[in-house]
C-alpha cells in the first residue's frame, strides 16, 4: 500500500516544518527592504504580482502542484471582485526542478521583480531562507524550512508548534480513553534532526498529560512494512496507537497489518486524512481516528460555504485540480496575504505590508482552518476529531456540527518560551 518514497519525503518536510528556535523575538533591518515612501518591486498601477516556488515537475511529476492553484484560485476570487485597491493579483509560479540551485535562482529574481512571496510548497524551500533573510522579502506561506518559518518577514496561516504544543488532542484523549493512554505506541518520522525535534515536543505534549509511551520506534523514509513495529506493539500491549508523522498510504499499511495480526488498539492518527485513506485502507482504516487543524474539505465539510468558494475557484483555477492539502495552505496563505495588502498603503510597500501583517492577530482563513495568530507565530489549539465510518470520514463527539473543538488552555510552552514579537527597526 504504501507508495513510492516521495510520499515519506513530503512526510519528512511536514515534520520539520513543525521545528522552531528558542529565539522569540526577531527584527529586520529598514535598510534591506525599500522605505515606505519607495515603490516596491511587482507594483504596478493595476497590478501587484507575487511570487512562489513549487515542486512542480520533480522529485514526482505535479507533486505540489495543488499549491499553485490554490494560490491562484484565491487570487481569481479576489479579482473577480475588482482585485484590491484597484489593483489586480499575478502570481508567478516558478518550478523548483526539486534543485537547491534552481530555488535559489529563482527566489532571487521574484525578490528583484515580484512584491512579496506567497503560498509556495517546495521540499527545498531551505534554499530560499538565506535570500529571504538578507532582502526582508515578505513570505507568506507554509514553510517546510524551521529556519525560513522563523525569520522576521515570515507569516504563516499555520504557525509552527514545536515550542507551543497545542494539547487539545491529548486532553480529550485523555478523558475519553483513561486506561488506554497509559499504553501508548508510537512510530515517528526518523529522517533528520528536524523530525526528531517535532517528535521531542509531541512526546512532551503526551507526557505532559500523563501518558505512558511504551513503544516508540522511529522510522525510514524508504520503509515499506510495519510488521515489525506492529509485533512489538501487540507483545509490549500497547492498547493506544498514536501518529503525527503517517501519511495515507502509510497509515493504511499500518493499519492492515495491525489487522492481519488481530491486533486492535486505539488508532488515532494526525497526518493521514486524504481522498485515498479510505480507498487504500480498506476495512483496515475502519474506526480509525484523524485529529487536524482544519475542514473536512473533502467530504463532510464540502457543503460549508467557505469550502464551497474553495471548491468553485480552485475549479476555476485548474478543472483537473487535485485537491490536496497544500493546496487549501495555498488558499489560506494567499487570503492572509490580501489582508495584509489592503492595509498596506496605496501604492503598497513590503514595509506597509509586514507592518500590516504585524497586525493580524487572529486568523482562520474564513473557518477553514483553527484560529491561529500568524503575528506571533503561535500556532491554533482548536482541533476537529474524525474517524473513519463505514467508509467515510466524519467529525464525532466532542467536535461539533461546525466549527472546531476548543479547550481552554491548551497550549504547552517549552520552558521559557513567548510569543514571537515582531520589530522592524530603522538603520
Amino acid at each position: 500500500m504504501v507508495g513510492a518514497s516521495i510520499v515519506a519525503l513530503f512526510l519528512t518536510a511536514c515534520s520539520s516544518a513543525s521545528s522552531s528556535s528558542s529565539s522569540t523575538t526577531t527584527s529586520a533591518s529598514a535598510t534591506s527592504t525599500p522605505p515606505a515612501s519607495t515603490p516596491s518591486p511587482g507594483v504596478t498601477p493595476t497590478t501587484v504580482t507575487v511570487g512562489q516556488v513549487d515542486d512542480l515537475t520533480a522529485p514526482l511529476p505535479g507533486l505540489f502542484k495543488g499549491a499553485e492553484d490554490g494560490t491562484q484560485a484565491y487570487f481569481d476570487y479576489v479579482n473577480s471582485t475588482g482585485g484590491v485597491n484597484g489593483r489586480m493579483i499575478k502570481l508567478d509560479a516558478q518550478d523548483s526542478a526539486y534543485s537547491d540551485g534552481t530555488v535559489a535562482n529563482a527566489t532571487q529574481e521574484q525578490i528583484k521583480s515580484d512584491f512579496a512571496l506567497v503560498g509556495g510548497f517546495s521540499l527545498d524551500d531551505a534554499a530560499e531562507e538565506p535570500l529571504v533573510k538578507s532582502a526582508a522579502m515578505p513570505d507568506i506561506a507554509y514553510p517546510l524550512d524551521p529556519g525560513l518559518s522563523n525569520l522576521p518577514t515570515a507569516y504563516s496561516p499555520v504557525p509552527n508548534n514545536d515550542n507551543d504544543v497545542p494539547v487539545t488532542i491529548f486532553k480529550l484523549l485523555k478523558e475519553k480513553f483513561p486506561t488506554a493512554i497509559k499504553h501508548v505506541g508510537i512510530i515517528w518520522s526518523n529522517a533528520t534532526p528536524s523530525t526528531g525535534e517535532a517528535e521531542k515536543a509531541f512526546e512532551r505534549g503526551l507526557e505532559s498529560q500523563g501518558f505512558k509511551i511504551v513503544y516508540d520506534a522511529g522510522y525510514t523514509p524508504s520503509q515499506s512494512t510495519f510488521l515489525a513495529n506492529v509485533l512489538t506493539m501487540k507483545s509490549r500491549g500497547v492498547q493506544m496507537f498514536l501518529s503525527q508523522a503517517l501519511p495515507d498510504a502509510y497509515a493504511a499499511t499500518v493499519a492492515e497489518e495491525m489487522r492481519q495480526q488481530n491486533f486492535h488498539p486505539i488508532n488515532v492518527e494526525s497526518d493521514a486524512y486524504s481522498a485515498n485513506l479510505v480507498k487504500d485502507g480498506g476495512l483496515a482504516v475502519n474506526n480509525m481516528y484523524i485529529e487536524i487543524g482544519y475542514v473536512l474539505y473533502l467530504g463532510a465539510d464540502a457543503n460549508a460555504p467557505a469550502v464551497k468558494l474553495y471548491a468553485k475557484w480552485m475549479r476555476t483555477a485548474d478543472p483537473n485540480a487535485n485537491f490536496e492539502l497544500q493546496s487549501l495552505f495555498g488558499w489560506a496563505s494567499a487570503q492572509l496575504f490580501v489582508q495584509g495588502l489592503r492595509d498596506a498603503g496605496s501604492p503598497p510597500t513590503r514595509a506597509g505590508l509586514e507592518a500590516a501583517l504585524d497586525k493580524v492577530r487572529s486568523f482562520n482563513a474564513s473557518g477553514l482552518l483553527a484560529t491561529s495568530d500568524p503575528a506571533q507565530n503561535v500556532p491554533g489549539s482548536c482541533i476537529i476529531l474524525s474517524q473513519v465510518r463505514n467508509g467515510q470520514i466524519v467529525r464525532v463527539p466532542p467536535t461539533p456540527n461546525s466549527g472546531f473543538f476548543c479547550l481552554p488552555e491548551s497550549l504547552l510552552p517549552a520552558p521559557g518560551f513567548k510569543p514571537e514579537v515582531r520589530e522592524v527597526t530603522a538603520s
